[in-house]
C-alpha cells in the first residue's frame, strides 16, 4: 500500500480544481475542514459550488474570498450568534445560485449518486414549495402502478469531498467518534476525497478505535495531518468550538480577518495569532 500523507497545500493544489463541486463534512460548528477552507482561499480557487449538510464558517469565509458561485445546503448560519454576513449578502444580491435543499434531497441525492441512478424517490416534499423554486424537482406518480405520488430529486456528483476527523491512517482509513452526518456518503461518492486528521495512528489502531463511522482507504486520495484543523469549529473527542474567535470573525472586516489569519505562512502562525496555548487549553475537551 501506498502512503497518501502530504501537505495540506499539496493535497488541494492537486485535487481541488476551478468550477468544482465540493462537499464539506461536518455540521454548523461541529467538525468543519476550516484549515483546507483556509488553504483554498489561499490558492484563490473560483467558481466553487459547495454542499454541506448544515453550513456555518466555511461557507461563509468562502462566499467572502470571491471563491464561491453556486451552493447546496439545507441552513446556512452561525447558530447563536447570528447570521452568516456575507453568505446573506450574496444571497440578497444575486451574487451566487442557491439550490434550495432539505435535509432529505441532499441525502438521497448523494445516495442516488452511491447507486448510480439518477434520482431518488420521497414523499416529504409533497405540498412544499420545492418545486416552485427547484426545476430539477418534479412530482410523478408511481410508474410501476400503485398510484402513490412521489417527487424526485436529482443525483448529487461531488467532485471533491473535504472531511476533517480525528484519526486517519497514512493510507486513507479514517475514523470518526462522533456524529457522522452525510461525511461517509460523501466520501464514498466523490470523484476525489481529502481527508484532514487530527492525528495519524496505525491502520491496526482504526479497527479498534471506537467511532460511528469508517471511511475506507480506497474513497481517499489525500491524508493530511493538520491538529486543530477544524478551528474554531470542533472536533469530538477532541475540542469544543472556540466561541470567541467565531464572535472575532463576526466583529472584523472580512479583509482584515485573511489578513491575519489566512495570508500567512504556516498553521503553526494560525494556532499563534488565534490565541496560541491559552486558546487551546480553553476549547480541549
Amino acid at each position: 500500500m501506498d502512503s497518501k500523507l502530504m501537505s495540506l497545500d499539496e493535497a488541494i493544489a492537486s485535487y481541488v480544481e476551478d468550477g468544482n463541486l465540493i462537499g464539506f463534512g461536518g455540521l454548523s460548528f461541529w467538525r468543519k475542514p476550516i484549515a483546507a477552507v483556509r488553504e483554498i482561499i489561499r490558492q484563490a480557487k473560483k467558481n466553487l459550488a459547495l454542499c454541506t449538510f448544515v453550513g456555518g464558517l466555511e461557507v461563509d469565509m468562502l462566499i467572502a474570498a470571491g471563491c464561491v458561485s453556486k451552493l447546496k445546503s439545507c441552513f446556512v448560519g452561525m447558530e447563536m450568534f447570528g447570521m452568516a454576513p456575507h453568505y446573506r449578502k450574496a444571497v440578497e444580491t444575486g451574487a451566487i445560485d442557491v439550490s434550495e435543499e432539505s435535509e432529505a434531497t441532499i441525502a438521497l441525492g448523494l445516495k442516488a449518486s452511491y447507486l448510480k441512478v439518477p434520482f431518488m424517490p420521497l414523499k416529504g416534499l409533497i405540498g412544499t414549495d420545492f418545486a416552485k423554486v427547484r426545476t430539477d424537482i418534479k412530482q410523478i406518480e408511481d410508474p410501476l402502478g400503485s398510484g402513490t405520488q412521489v417527487m424526485i430529486v436529482p443525483k448529487i456528483d461531488l467532485d471533491v469531498a473535504i472531511i476533517h476527523v480525528p484519526f486517519a491512517d497514512e493510507f486513507g482509513n479514517a475514523n470518526i467518534a462522533g456524529a457522522v452526518w452525510m461525511d461517509d456518503d460523501m466520501a464514498k461518492t466523490a470523484k476525489k476525497t481529502i481527508i484532514t486528521c487530527e492525528k495519524i495512528v496505525e491502520t491496526e489502531d482504526i479497527r479498534y478505535l471506537p467511532g460511528k463511522a469508517q471511511l475506507p482507504m480506497q474513497t481517499t486520495n489525500a491524508v493530511v495531518k493538520i491538529p486543530f484543523g477544524a478551528h474554531p469549529t470542533s472536533c469530538y473527542d477532541r475540542y469544543t468550538f472556540d466561541a470567541l474567535h467565531i464572535q472575532e470573525y463576526l466583529k472584523m472586516d472580512f479583509n482584515e480577518y485573511k489578513a491575519k489569519f489566512i495570508d500567512i505562512d504556516s498553521h503553526d502562525q494560525y494556532l499563534d495569532n488565534v490565541g496560541g496555548s491559552k486558546t487551546i487549553l480553553d476549547i480541549l475537551l
